[in-house]
């Protein structure tokens, strides 16, 4: 029997870092493995980012699984006809709720063909989960916060990722907070950059220490859908080619881009980088409390690269569109860069509907 793991979580919040570990740790033990990723948008840096990695990947893009669920269907037949998994984790886009009743009863309703699934994690920053358990404002407004909270509210094991962000006494306070708030859910604290970092929640997922519930969440859907609203997302694939050093170039313009969105005060929910360049990759990721990650660590890359560019920032979408195209140009001037757009999408996730009959 294949297991499922449903991965969901807030945008920024590790779940792609972790599933990759994951995938590499289940490789080592001989056991095949598939990645379902899932995007409002087309052009997706996790998918890129995964098959990377030499882990299959599929996708399921233009919207969230709950609003896409014959696509989910559709792609883990075709992943478990192309990879033949032993075990799957479907990674749901950050700004999806409401899985129990959309994804998880659905597919325990198959009969043939139907993967029912095994486990169902939540992943939050714990920064910010830190600041919403203390009842501190968070960099978004209540609509978006509201996603956030019922993703929390409807996952049997609830991963704090990104701890190693946290002083002692601020992990500590998140442990007691959460044991209150959710004392009867499992809940686990982790760096899954770390090498052993995936290790504990691995365990508690294959040993079935998550299983999903039958009971669906209360949704108001009419908050749901105004939080997605309030997100823009921007994807772009380009073709930049530097004169000098390419590695230094992009460098510059991840900084450009995360310093043209913070003084405009938009909150990142996330914004990642892809750059592929002479067979090397890079992964570059912004949210709204964290320097660039991965600018210490880049690769050496060539004069040429291929750039995917996804953002999810809480703003007007055609702005952020401008933003970071005019941000392009600036530092193309300055770097001497010859740039090329492939593919572009601007625009602001459609209002997920209540719950459509399967």
């Amino acid at each position: 029997m294949i297991r499922l793991h449903l991965v969901s979580g807030f945008l920024g919040s590790g779940k792609t870092t972790a599933i990759v570990a994951a995938a590499k740790r289940h490789l080592a033990r001989g056991e095949r493995v598939g990645v379902v990723t899932n995007d409002q948008g087309r052009y997706l840096v996790d998918t890129a980012f995964v098959q990377a990695q030499n882990v299959p990947a599929v996708q399921v893009s233009g919207g969230c699984f709950c609003c896409n669920y014959d696509d989910l269907v559709q792609v883990l037949a075709q992943l478990q006809h192309d990879a033949q998994p032993d075990v799957i984790y479907a990674e749901s886009v950050g700004s999806c709720a409401d899985l129990i009743a959309t994804v998880v009863q659905p597919l325990r309703a198959l009969r043939q063909g139907g993967i029912p699934p095994t486990s169902l994690s939540a992943f939050a920053d714990a920064r910010l989960l830190l600041r919403h358990l203390r009842g501190q404002p968070l960099p978004f407004s209540d609509d978006v916060v509201y996603i956030l909270s019922q993703q929390l509210a409807e996952a049997e094991l609830l991963v704090a990722n990104k701890v190693d962000l946290l002083s002692s006494e601020d992990r500590r306070d998140l442990e007691g907070l959460l044991a209150k708030r959710y004392g009867g859910k499992r809940c686990l604290l982790q760096n899954a950059l770390a090498p052993e970092g995936v290790i504990p929640w691995v365990q508690a997922i294959e040993s079935g220490q998550a299983t999903p519930s039958d009971v669906a969440l209360d949704v108001d859907y009419g908050r749901y859908g105004e939080g997605e609203r309030r997100l823009a997302w921007l994807d772009q694939e380009l073709l930049i080619q530097a004169p000098r050093n390419g590695r230094e170039a992009l460098e510059a313009l991840v900084v450009a881009i995360e310093q043209a969105i913070r003084l405009r005060g938009w909150p990142i929910a996330h914004c990642k980088f892809l750059a592929r360049s002479g067979g090397r990759h890079a992964k570059i990721s912004l949210t709204a409390l964290q320097e660039p990650e991965g600018l210490r660590s880049l690769p050496e890359l060539g004069h040429e690269i291929e750039l995917t560019i996804n953002a999810r920032v809480e703003a007007d979408a055609q702005e952020l569109r401008q933003v970071i195209g005019e941000t392009l140009r600036a530092v193309a001037r300055e770097h001497g860069l010859v740039w090329q757009l492939r593919g572009e999408q601007a625009f602001y996730p459609e209002a997920p509907s209540a719950r459509p009959a399967r």
